[in-house]
């Protein structure tokens, strides 16, 4: 229930007047642009933490945009590694991407620390949910402690460092433009600003006829 009626007040209020002309430095920051693996499509990366309420609030309305967005963009999540304590749930995101149990839990993962008050940041504490959620104990320690799963770690960790996170939610669109929620103050503008951003975007595409 309180997750239902988060996620209905932040749909009120991304409901709310539609953005003015962007401001550099207030709504969002140019980056180089950096690489990105999408070609064809803009790519949208969020920066989160698990232990983030405000990331927690986001992801209900954040899936809603993402299908709506869908056509035009490539949208995947990297866990923000700003501090060694973030490593744990950092893992923990691994794992469940490695044993494709991402979609069906990583709602849930943010339910079970924002709502259920779980920390899940030891590694029993960690199998045990998983357990819970119908994943098999030895698979799911195994890839806990994969290599795998710890070179994926230290790409997210190298990716927070290059695009240089410093809030979560931090959101990069195509590679070129950075906005976070601490620079929007308010989620009526959110995705307002993520959707001019993505027009700026194409616009500066190669094959882009405004060039």
């Amino acid at each position: 229930m309180i997750r239902q009626f988060l996620a209905a007040s932040f749909l009120v209020l991304s409901a709310g007047n539609a953005s003015a002309d962007l401001v550099e430095g207030r709504d969002y920051i140019a980056l180089g642009p950096l690489p990105t693996e999408s070609s064809e499509r803009v790519e949208v990366v969020e920066f989160f933490f698990y232990g983030c309420n405000s990331c927690y609030r986001l992801f209900p309305v954040m899936q809603a945009w993402v299908e709506r967005r869908a056509p035009i963009i490539d949208f995947k999540r990297i866990p923000a590694l700003r501090r060694t304590v973030w490593i744990p749930l950092s893992h923990l995101f691994f794992t469940l991407q490695s044993l494709d149990a991402l979609p069906r839990l990583h709602g849930r993962v943010y339910q079970a620390i924002h709502e259920q008050g779980l920390r899940l940041t030891s590694k029993n504490a960690q199998i045990d949910w998983a357990v819970e959620h119908g994943i098999e104990r030895a698979q799911f320690e195994a890839t806990l402690g994969s290599d795998e799963t710890l070179i994926a770690t230290q790409v997210a960790r190298d990716a927070t460092i290059a695009y240089g996170i410093r809030f979560t939610p931090s959101i990069v669109v195509d590679g070129r433009f950075l906005t976070t929620g601490e620079m929007i103050g308010t989620a009526s503008r959110l995705f307002p600003v993520l959707d001019q951003l993505i027009e700026m975007a194409l616009a500066r595409r190669p094959n882009s006829t405004n060039e």
